[in-house]
């Protein structure tokens, strides 16, 4: 029996600002396994899934692997300073183990711009925060240490409103298979990001960890809706509804890099008093020179998508390294 912390046993959140309202907690444990909780301090236990699929895909969703875990800690459950977070889990005999993480809760904030030169950051969580999935600094950016649904990397605050995103990614591999409710695979950015949710709009389901993943801004992605050997759509992907525009293919060569580029602009809202914001992609390969006008432009009306939220790295069902990232304020 084994509990496996991804990420370190001393994490910090806030000292970039509120990115979401929970904090978490990433890892594995084995498949002896049977019982999984985490306790802050002197709180109570609260019970965490385990990921199990006969398919070896998690719960489908964030638990991409049988035996991964995503503990959803809401941060107003952490002091300020230092908290101990304790995982414990039980096999199917009683026997228990334990693993403690120190999270370190700061008050700070994120001002735009933003630049991050992966070379000079020895651990990712000075510069953003960790959602989904196992990451890791390799070569020459954050790279994703196993596919799966939505690995999100989170850069910014829910106070962010407009900018423009530039960064390079390189593209490993296009997972052959994904999960049965994931559809087709992805990479790309996410706009105005502020945390997964229950309820809401859509009436998302409570869960250990949160599966509701709308409302955000909007996505602007490389999109493979049919089988991962045909070329990728430029795809605008709405954030108030499941509501997708794909905007031409982009073939692509793994183990190739290719620029990305993606602005979020607020309008004024319409007279049905819907959000209307105005978004932009463009993608173009390392060695070539940036175009001139945008690959596609689309303005969003929308009462639910959110207005204001952070920057997500994402990356669905795909093996990807993100290079040196540059957020500027439009």
């Amino acid at each position: 029996m084994h509990i496996q912390i991804w990420h370190g046993n001393k994490q910090r959140v806030g000292h970039l600002g509120q990115a979401q309202d929970d904090f978490n907690v990433l890892g594995d444990v084995s498949e002896d396994v049977v019982a999984l909780w985490y306790v802050v301090g002197r709180g109570l236990p609260v019970p965490l899934m385990i990921g199990r699929s006969p398919l070896g895909c998690g719960d489908t969703r964030r638990l991409a692997r049988t035996g991964h875990f995503n503990a959803d800690i809401p941060v107003m459950c952490l002091d300020l300073g230092e908290n101990e977070i304790v995982i414990t889990a039980q096999d199917i005999e009683g026997n228990e183990i334990s693993e403690r993480v120190m999270v370190c809760r700061e008050d700070g904030q994120t001002a735009l711009p933003v630049s991050i030169d992966w070379s000079q950051v020895s651990d990712p969580q000075a510069v953003g925060q960790y959602v989904d999935g196992h990451w890791g600094i390799e070569g020459e950016g954050l790279r994703t240490l196993h596919t799966g649904y939505d690995r999100v990397f989170l850069i910014g605050d829910t106070t962010w409103q407009d900018y423009e995103v530039t960064v390079p990614i390189t593209i490993h591999h296009v997972d052959e298979e994904t999960g049965p409710v994931s559809g087709g695979n992805g990479v790309g950015i996410l706009m105005r990001f502020c945390g997964h949710v229950m309820g809401g709009p859509m009436k998302f389901p409570p869960g250990q960890p949160k599966w509701g993943y709308q409302p955000f801004g909007a996505i602007a992605w490389l999109r493979w809706m049919g089988r991962s050997q045909k070329p990728p759509q430029q795809q605008f992907y709405k954030g108030g509804h499941n509501g997708m525009i794909d905007h031409g293919v982009y073939p692509i060569e793994e183990g190739h890099t290719y620029w990305m580029k993606v602005r979020c602009e607020t309008l004024p809202y319409n007279d049905a008093g819907a959000g209307v914001t105005r978004y932009c992609f463009k993608i173009w390969t390392k060695c070539e020179p940036e175009p001139d006008a945008w690959a596609w432009e689309a303005v969003q009306t929308c009462e639910h998508a959110l207005r204001r939220g952070g920057v997500v790295l994402l990356a669905h069902h795909v093996d990807a390294t993100f290079g040196n990232v540059q957020i500027n304020q439009v």
